[in-house]
């Protein structure tokens, strides 16, 4: 694995660690405040079943999800975004560029295709996919 393959896995395994940090906070002050999965399904307007799954390991919430149940146990939450994949002389384009060919998506161009990452193995690549 390249240098710049390694440092986006490793950020991958830091915004995995801190999705996991987050939600298992959430879970935490519902408990320290005696609140059941019930209470907290009545105060979202979902099942208890819901609440369960959400707070399933495995668990993908959506960001407003996870806002509404925050919400519901009386949690704020601190968004921060830190740019942590390149350093002064380096571009990200540049890192994914080495990885993957040309960077596709150009911003004033809406007709540009989306981008994504794909797991190829154990390197995050970056695929393209057209708009629709």
């Amino acid at each position: 694995m390249t240098t710049d393959a390694a440092r986006l896995e490793t950020l991958a395994g830091q915004l995995i660690d801190e999705h996991d940090n987050l939600l298992s906070s959430l879970i935490e002050q519902r408990k320290k405040h005696n609140l059941t999965q019930a209470e907290i399904a009545e105060r979202m307007g979902v099942s208890q079943p819901t609440i369960a799954a959400f707070e399933h390991y495995d668990a993908n919430p959506t960001l407003a999800t996870v806002r509404r149940y925050a919400l519901a146990v009386g949690a704020n939450i601190e968004h921060s975004v830190v740019d942590a994949c390149c350093s002064i002389d380096e571009s990200f384009e540049a890192i994914v560029t080495s990885l993957s060919g040309p960077w596709p998506l150009q911003r004033d161009d809406v007709s540009a295709p989306r981008t994504s990452w794909v797991t190829e193995g154990t390197v995050r690549r970056v695929s393209v996919h057209g708009n629709g």
